[in-house]
């Protein structure tokens, strides 16, 4: 009896672990508290694995905790990274004492993120980076391996070393991963451009063309005529500013931002 009794209030303890409410001292939506409920929750079934809750249940609090901490050390480390304007302060160890968990009455988590900058917390929480955590953290589906995998198609990460503290690979695979990304979307970018400015001319061209050939111009000279036109197109390139210039801007510049951006 005494034993079924210890089996009931352990699972009791790990139902109300796993269901506790969210609430933190930075505004979230109800999409992120979502997320950070959903996140608690893994972290609860990562702790029941445990050599330490195996051994002792009673410690699934604790370490479900201790895996919840850790992962939002890495999210809010993650989002440092890719930050420009992020102080060189801001580094594990800022987070790692910033970020702590606190039980309430009413089965609460009060997530304190003490002297973090809010805006910096509340762009660091969302869904994908969560999921990323989960995969990484995951080490029976491959850890790192499998999230670069994920994440890239199987296609990798060029310039990106594994290894090191775990805390500070995951956040420098969002990094490079980050910085792949908006590579890519510039180029994107710069291609629509490019076959919009070709779209454009080519409708000019053929309403030039049109215009010509009705006055009665041979369609042969409107070709050569088009045709060195082409040729002799140069795009504008941008001026270099004088270096009066350069040091006003220069100095303006430090005027603005103190700071120093660490890469």
């Amino acid at each position: 009896m005494e034993e079924d009794r210890t089996v009931k209030d352990i699972q009791e303890l790990v139902n109300l672990t796993y269901s506790a409410t969210i609430q933190a001292s930075v505004e979230f939506d109800d999409d992120q508290i979502a997320a950070l409920e959903n996140l608690n929750q893994y972290c609860v079934q990562a702790a029941l694995q445990t050599p330490e809750v195996i051994k002792k249940p009673l410690k699934v609090v604790y370490k479900a905790n201790e895996a919840f901490k850790e992962a939002l050390v890495a999210i809010c480390l993650s989002y440092a990274l890719i930050n420009p304007r992020r102080k060189l302060r801001e580094n594990k160890e800022f987070f790692d004492k910033n970020i702590n968990i606190i039980p309430k009455a009413g089965n609460i988590k009060f997530l304190d993120f003490g002297q973090i900058a809010p805006e910096n917390v509340q762009n660091a929480i969302y869904w994908e980076i969560i999921e990323d955590w989960k995969l990484y953290y995951d080490r029976e589906c491959g850890g790192i391996k499998a999230l670069v995998d994920e994440k890239t198609n199987l296609a990798g990460l060029d310039n990106y070393v594994r290894g090191g503290d775990p805390l500070y690979e995951f956040a420098r695979f969002h990094r490079k991963y980050t910085e792949k990304k908006r590579a890519q979307e510039e180029k994107s970018k710069v291609a629509a451009q490019d076959a919009f400015r070709n779209a454009v001319v080519q409708s000019v061209a053929t309403e030039v063309t049109r215009q010509q050939l009705l006055e009665g111009k041979n369609p042969m000279e409107i070709i050569d005529s088009l045709l060195s036109q082409a040729n002799a197109y140069q795009p504008q390139k941008i001026s270099k500013p004088s270096q009066s210039e350069q040091r006003q801007i220069g100095y303006r510049g430090r005027n603005r931002n103190n700071d120093s951006d660490d890469e």
